[in-house]
């Protein structure tokens, strides 16, 4: 096999961002055992710095590593679930307080339209919408202008991204869930903070329940 000659570290990055991105779209399921030498054969470069990102991963979170038994993508637990919520519900309130008057219009109108048009239709790429659910979440976060809190979130959101890429959620609730997106936009653009910040909340909480609706789907 012919090595790619590239800098360690781009080599160590690209190996973590290939290996993170799989646990969070759900490739890599919980509990999967990983091989170094495959995902090294797949990335078509040597096994050093694919252990490197392995190390990594594990340190945040991500993988768990067994003794004489192997490398595994992490369980996602009951508390997993619940600490993630916990975080949004108290959290996410304050980042559109400090965002709200720094909110694009034409973007959030934007989100309005794409809400709107997956409402009306019959049939969804839940694919596509979910990473719009995702990307309204940011704009409102990267809205705040507080580094430190869109360095927390950012890790916040991508559990929470794993967490919904792995479950199978009822079209239904995802159904509701972009009514819930619509509503937040709707009192944001009436200027009215206190019902934006009542209608996100619901729309956490609605996440939560349906989020443990489905813990039969996450092998936990």
């Amino acid at each position: 096999m012919v090595m790619i000659s590239m800098d360690s570290n781009n080599l160590k990055q690209k190996a973590y961002n290939y290996i993170k991105d799989k646990i969070i779209s759900g490739v890599y399921p919980p509990n999967q055992k990983l091989e170094e030498s495959i995902i090294s054969s797949e990335l078509n470069f040597s096994r050093t710095p694919v252990r490197e990102a392995v190390n990594t991963l594990k340190d945040e979170g991500w993988i768990t590593i067994i003794p004489r038994k192997g490398i595994f993508v992490s369980e996602i637990s009951l508390k997993d679930i619940n600490d993630i919520f916990c975080v949004r519900e108290n959290i996410e309130p304050i980042i559109l307080r400090m965002a709200f008057e720094n909110l694009d219009k034409k973007e959030l109108e934007e989100f309005e339209q794409v809400f709107l048009d997956y409402n009306e239709s019959k049939e969804t790429d839940y694919m596509i919408l979910d990473k719009k659910d995702n990307d309204f979440h940011n704009f409102i976060l990267l809205a705040s202008k507080n580094k430190f809190l869109i360095n927390m979130m950012k890790n916040v959101y991508e559990h929470n991204q794993r967490l919904r890429n792995i479950s199978k959620q009822k079209s239904e609730k995802r159904k509701e869930a972009i009514q819930e997106h619509l509503n937040i936009i709707a009192e944001i653009k009436n200027e009215n903070l206190e019902k934006a910040v009542a209608c996100l909340s619901v729309h956490i909480e609605k996440s939560r329940e349906n989020f443990l609706s489905c813990i039969g789907n996450l092998n936990i």
